[in-house]
């Protein structure tokens, strides 16, 4: 066989390997509706399942039974949510279907997740609509259930606050308008207060929504969109080292909630409440 003909079947394959990486690209991107997350409800288990890595008293481990659940139901109501965002993307594909109604909600998840809402005059393009929802499923997304675990634990001395039992804040959550919560009993010349929530619920989606908007937690909202690309599960203790501006302790901050993950949050937290370990 000739130099030339070598070199024409090496060419050859080349261009179909080309071909087939264009192929996949356009199949992942432009092909098949986008795959949606498994909402499974939270199993119940008691304090007596709890096993963690360093010993702690029956009431930490009863505040562990009691809060976990809580964090993973509010967790499937931000997965819920960007399931019908995916919904919503699949269907900007179809000009026709994509209308008025359509617009108003992606609007108004946008606004809840601080991103600019789209003009209804001129109606925005496919390409713009995409690109929003691009934006929006950056922020609309989980965080891990042993990192949200950690934070209320440190913030909230493991339940025992005042703020936690009065006011429903685990996680040390600021405001600073008049009536939105509580001054700080140690500091009442201080410019904010501590906020109050209407239900333990409400603070835990609260907390959630500012580490999934807030300017200071960019970096924590890269590693998870990183690890989602690769398939890979978003960790607790990667999405903690973007905590160092939750605290003023910076870094010691997220060794402090990286210590709390590693020593005393179950390892099998996720099958626990999975209802797999029984």
């Amino acid at each position: 066989m000739s130099i030339l003909k070598k070199n024409g079947i090496r060419y050859q394959r080349t261009f179909k390997q080309f071909l087939l990486f264009i192929l996949m690209i356009t199949l992942q991107f432009c092909g098949g509706p986008s795959k949606r997350h498994e909402i499974i409800d939270p199993a119940s288990f008691s304090a007596e399942d709890i096993l963690t890595k360093k010993n702690i008293p029956q009431s930490h481990k009863a505040f562990l039974a009691r809060f976990l659940p809580e964090i993973h139901i509010a967790n499937n109501k931000i997965l819920s949510l960007r399931n019908k965002m995916l919904d919503l993307k699949d269907t900007v594909k179809d000009d026709d279907s994509f209308d008025d109604v359509h617009l108003q909600k992606l609007n108004s998840v946008l606004k809840k997740y601080r991103l600019e809402p789209l003009p209804a005059n001129p109606s925005p393009t496919s390409e713009t609509i995409e690109e929003a929802i691009q934006k929006l499923l950056k922020r609309l997304d989980i965080i891990p259930v042993k990192l949200v675990m950690a934070q209320a634990i440190i913030e909230s001395g493991w339940g025992s606050s005042g703020f936690a039992k009065d006011g429903n804040n685990y996680f040390g959550v600021h405001c600073y308008t008049e009536g939105c919560g509580v001054k700080p009993a140690a500091n009442d010349s201080s410019d904010f207060y501590v906020k109050t929530y209407r239900s333990e619920m409400a603070g835990i989606e609260d907390y959630l929504r500012i580490l999934n908007t807030g300017h200071a937690y960019r970096g924590l909202r890269q590693t998870r969109l990183e690890l989602r690309s690769k398939h890979k599960p978003i960790d607790a203790i990667a999405l903690a080292q973007g905590l160092s501006r939750y605290s003023a302790k910076g870094m010691e901050y997220v060794t402090m909630v990286s210590n709390i993950i590693r020593n005393y949050i179950p390892e099998n937290t996720n099958e626990l409440l999975a209802g797999k370990t029984k």
